[in-house]
């Protein structure tokens, strides 16, 4: 309310209920997440450079958002009912992007650049290596001596790494 300049009590009657005012908040920044990332399956550049952007998107939303990641977790193993909302919001997106993804995937596929791989499995890659990064990261910096100043340098150094990762493991073929 602060933050908007508005009183607790116009929040209150315009959301009129906590979960209104979470599905709001999480359909937004879902939303968000989604177009940036489904708008690089939709462009018509080359595709690494698509799968690139995708996962830098990515990244770059988990580094805005660092606390959403396990707050969803939180939330839909704590709370079944915010698990209903967050299915209701993610599965429609999620099918979005795997369907693009997938297209794209399997282009590649059929003019051999790539072994057949599921969009399912590629964005389970990309989540689950981003998320770790930001999740694990107060632990990382305090074992490998980063400090605050080399932060950045470090986050960037291990998008590139994400991404030349995942796209190797597409691009190798199996003997």
């Amino acid at each position: 309310a602060r933050r908007a300049g508005v009183t607790h009590a116009m929040i209150h009657y315009y959301f009129r209920t906590k979960e209104n005012l979470f599905d709001q908040v999480f359909r937004k920044k879902i939303q968000a997440m989604a177009d940036m990332v489904s708008m690089t399956f939709d462009s018509e550049m080359p595709f690494e450079e698509k799968l690139r952007q995708g996962f830098s998107a990515h990244f770059d939303f988990v580094a805005a958002n660092p606390r959403l990641p396990l707050f969803l977790l939180r939330e839909i193993v704590d709370n079944p009912e915010r698990g209903e909302t967050c299915q209701k919001v993610l599965l429609p997106v999620f099918e979005r992007v795997s369907k693009k993804l997938q297209e794209v995937l399997d282009e590649e596929t059929g003019r051999g650049a790539i072994a057949p791989v599921s969009a399912v499995d590629v964005i389970l890659h990309l989540v689950s290596l981003n998320v770790f990064t930001f999740a694990a990261l107060p632990v990382i910096m305090l074992l490998t001596g980063t400090n605050a100043g080399e932060r950045d340098q470090f986050l960037q150094r291990r998008k590139e790494q994400i991404v030349r990762l995942v796209l190797s493991q597409l691009t190798a073929r199996e003997s």
